[in-house]
């Protein structure tokens, strides 16, 4: 999906996507920045997206992960949570998604609300960064 802003804001079109996933047909969705100056139909997909948000669960219980390439050139996925985060223990959270037929286990701070997750989104869109006063848990890296 393509976000444009003549018909609804920016904001308003993320939420609504959001608020639509039921973790069964709607389950996932993702944010990227598209290479410039390439129409969508010209891009690599093995090569893009390299950063990007994504979420997985339902409007009103899903996760959002991140992936960064980072200052040394090495890509990372972190799951995001809310400040504070005990991560002494297992995750506690087994999240369904896909009709079921996959899960994701999860701290109870990395489960959030399609609201909470529209801000998200929204100054990940802006920035291409998640707001600093949320934790990233590493689950993934790729050199």
């Amino acid at each position: 999906m393509f976000l444009f802003d003549d018909v609804r804001p920016y904001r308003d079109q993320i939420g609504r996507v959001l608020g639509l996933l039921d973790g069964d047909k709607r389950w996932a969705y993702s944010l990227w920045r598209a290479p410039k100056g390439l129409n969508i139909d010209e891009i690599d997909r093995d090569q893009y997206p390299q950063a990007y948000l994504q979420s997985a669960g339902t409007a009103q219980a899903m996760t959002i992960e991140v992936r960064y390439i980072e200052a040394d050139g090495i890509a990372r996925q972190y799951v995001v949570g809310r400040a504070p985060g005990d991560y002494a223990i297992e995750p506690s959270v087994r999240m369904p998604y896909n009709n079921g037929s996959r899960h994701l286990d999860l701290y109870p701070n990395e489960v959030f609300t399609s609201e909470e997750a529209t801000e998200i989104y929204y100054q990940y869109f802006l920035t291409d960064r998640v707001p600093d006063q949320y934790l990233l848990r590493l689950i993934n890296q790729w050199e």
